[in-house]
């Protein structure tokens, strides 16, 4: 089949539908009456759902639960974006991949709530469904002898029980995060909340210097100290996890936990466990980086299927260690899926021909998980590292709208591919052409200028 021929043959939505079967005649959606229905079918899952446009206007939708209803809104609203008739037919679509994500590093650089906003908005409009959100983090440093008073640090959520944590150059209230979670959730993305520890902690250290390791680097927490630090973290958790109306109303707790020195493997295999169990305790379901192969080790650290290991780096958690262990599994590999701007390494924009050709989350790396273990992996992630912190290697800023020129384009294609996986029947060109085409959903304010790299 000829790219001509594919692009004819698709339906004028990302992601595309698992099944289309066309009808005769169209159907006005401007003018159509909608009517929904939950249905008791479990071929639809948690998320899918049953489009039927038919002659007459008349437009029916089935799913199993509320989320079906509302992805079945945005495909609809994808194809009314142009105003004209669309032909009659049914869709079905069901997701091959229950976690489709992002990563936002507003850590390093702050970003504003209507950005998040429009982050938001327009992952649901590609049916991405979890918006992962790292918010503490620090400048770079190799030298751990360097002058970490200098050294950018920053915590971008307001708190109340320990004041001095609170970053002065861009964080969000309580309330106004509070507010942005039900928001999302009320489109259908779930927010993962990152407090990230033991490393990349500086907005922690300088605040109470008594926990900065003096054997590795002041954004480093001294594990020798690990069963005070985990005492002074629980308010701090407590503060966004309880409540009547907490801060943090979402399922899902990220406590990072990678990237500390090996040689601590025991202390720092403790202090994650630690960790795991106050987010347990706290009615989440907790997820972490995986670094439990590079922090090897004889202390347990509680392991299942609700604890999540995002899986970055190989070398650093072995995915099928993880997936003996007993974890659910996401991949998020650093060689693929890393956008870095201005910075030199992992990417400046994904290469989403290449994902779009032969990726998926199945594949982690040099390993794929087996037909047996698919129920441990939960789906993917691509992120976001402001590791430049807003500044080009000239020194001179970059904004939220070059951030936005990198995401959009991946939002499109990892969208596609979380959501269906590989597809014999669609190639790149016919997709890439169907995204350029694609304008940003309603309500969205940032502009957009690029065009997917062919």
């Amino acid at each position: 089949m000829t790219s001509a021929l594919i692009l004819a043959a698709l339906l004028p939505v990302i992601p595309q539908p698992t099944e289309w079967k066309p009808a005769d005649g169209t159907c006005d959606l401007k003018a159509a009456d909608v009517t929904e229905m939950l249905v008791s079918d479990p071929k639809l899952g948690n998320e899918g759902y049953c489009l039927q446009l038919k002659a007459g206007n008349k437009v029916h939708v089935f799913a199993k639960e509320r989320q079906g209803l509302l992805w079945a809104r945005q495909t609809l609203a994808q194809l009314a974006r142009d105003g004209k008739p669309v032909a009659c037919g049914e869709i079905t679509d069901v997701p091959k991949y229950r976690v489709r994500g992002f990563v936002l590093d507003v850590g390093r650089m702050y970003h504003s709530m209507d950005f998040l906003y429009d982050l938001a908005k327009t992952m649901a409009y590609y049916k991405m469904n979890t918006l992962h959100i790292h918010l503490n983090d620090n400048e770079i440093e190799k030298n751990p002898k360097a002058d970490w008073s200098t050294k950018q640090a920053a915590f971008r959520l307001e708190s109340t029980t320990y004041p001095e944590l609170t970053a002065k150059d861009g964080h969000y209230t309580k309330a106004a995060f509070r507010q942005f979670v039900k928001d999302c959730a009320a489109m259908g993305v779930t927010v993962v909340p990152e407090i990230d520890v033991p490393a990349h902690s500086l907005a922690f250290t300088r605040a109470w210097p008594e926990f900065a390791s003096k054997e590795y680097a002041a954004d480093h927490f001294d594990l020798n100290k690990g069963d005070a630090i985990v005492a002074k973290l629980k308010p701090l958790f407590a503060e966004y996890l309880t409540g009547d109306d907490p801060v943090f109303p979402g399922p899902y707790m990220h406590v990072g936990t990678d990237e500390y020195n090996k040689k601590e493997a025991e202390r720092f295999r403790k202090f994650t466990d630690d960790m795991l169990k106050m987010v347990r305790g706290f009615s989440r379901k907790a997820c972490a980086w995986g670094a439990l192969t590079h922090a090897k080790g004889e202390t347990p650290v509680v392991a299942d299927k609700d604890i999540t290991m995002d899986i970055w780096h190989n070398p650093y958690y072995q995915p099928a260690e993880a997936i003996k262990a007993g974890y659910t599994v996401v991949a998020v590999p650093d060689g693929l899926t890393y956008l870095v701007p201005f910075a030199g390494y992992y990417y400046d924009y994904l290469n989403c021909k290449y994902l779009y050709n032969t990726w998926e989350p199945r594949q982690i790396g040099n390993y794929t998980v087996p037909e047996d273990k698919l129920d441990q992996l939960a789906g993917g992630k691509f992120a976001l590292w402001n590791d430049r912190l807003g500044k080009k290697k000239d020194g001179t800023p970059y904004t939220e709208a070059d951030n936005w020129d990198r995401i959009y384009p991946a939002l499109q294609t990892l969208g596609q591919k979380f959501w269906s996986g590989a597809r014999a029947d669609q190639d790149w060109a016919a997709f890439s052409t169907l995204a350029n085409g694609m304008d940003e959903p309603a309500g969205v304010k940032n502009a957009r200028t690029f065009r997917l790299k062919k």
